[in-house]
């Protein structure tokens, strides 16, 4: 009886460890670890050095949605995005690196070697968003939007869907988080040397639909609040009756931010759609 009982021992003590936050095994003191910049505010960003202080094993877990503080003040901190568990023995070290992003775009790209603190989990949408980018693949550029959509109140329009809709879920997680509307075109922004984010509207893009009950020339505008129009995208084009598609992507570069309505006019008097989008 009594071999039967230590081998179920065995078995149990012998199997996985369960992972441990890295706050509290920081926080007790089981481990010490060092999260310094290895250079840029994306991706593999972050270098991590874990030391085991414990005389037995640990699986540690760093957390998507943990929020590391940067000890500069005007470096930005950064947000876990992917999972990472490690399994030190007792007294072993680990030396990686951490996929994370920026969460606060108006600071500055934190400098090589700067440091960090472990800080604490990001906010409830920003935890259930880098849950969500840790399970899948998106294109950096759409994660690092879609972050800024809720840390920052940036515009979701930012966050395209790509060519293959490839972002496409993603993009509707990050509206239903922030409680938006999902906006119907995109906007891409300058690239200024030396800043992570511009805030420059240059370019809109996307489509809209209309449809015809006769055949005529359809002229596209663009007006401000004030009436004024700013763009005319199309003008006396004919078209035949039935449903239209009309792809649309001009420059918004040198606009005032605000409001803005496009409207498509037949024979260029009748509005028979008119669309809304915001700079």
């Amino acid at each position: 009886m009594k071999i039967i009982v230590y081998s179920i021992l065995f078995l149990f003590t012998a199997g996985p460890l369960s992972a441990e936050s890295i706050q509290k095994l920081i926080e007790t003191g089981k481990v010490k670890a060092l999260f310094r910049s290895s250079g840029g505010h994306q991706e593999y960003c972050i270098e991590m050095k874990i030391k085991n202080n414990t005389g037995s094993a640990l699986t540690i877990e760093v957390e998507p949605g943990r929020r590391l503080e940067a000890d500069t003040v005007s470096d930005q901190d950064m947000l876990i995005v992917k999972d990472q568990t490690i399994t030190l023995a007792a007294g072993q070290t680990f030396i990686g690196k951490l996929y994370a992003f920026c969460c606060q775009k108006k600071d500055r790209s934190p400098t090589k070697g700067h440091s960090f603190k472990v800080g604490a989990m990001a906010s409830a949408a920003l935890v259930k968003l880098a849950q969500f980018i840790s399970k899948n693949n998106f294109s950096s550029t759409a994660v690092q939007n879609s972050i800024w959509v809720l840390s920052d109140k940036h515009n979701l329009s930012s966050v395209h869907e790509g060519d293959r809709q490839e972002n496409a879920e993603l993009r509707a997680l990050t509206a239903e988080l922030a409680g938006i509307k999902m906006p119907w075109y995109y906007i891409s922004y300058k690239d200024v040397p030396g800043m992570v984010f511009s805030d420059k509207a240059s370019t809109l893009s996307g489509k809209i639909d209309y449809t015809l009950t006769t055949g005529t020339s359809v002229t596209v505008i663009v007006k401000n609040t004030n009436g004024m129009i700013i763009r005319t995208l199309l003008e006396n084009k004919a078209q035949h009756p039935g449903k239209q598609t009309l792809p649309l992507s001009f420059p918004v570069s040198g606009l005032s931010k605000g409001k803005y309505q496009i409207l498509v006019l037949d024979d260029g008097t009748n509005i028979i759609h008119s669309r809304e989008f915001e700079l």
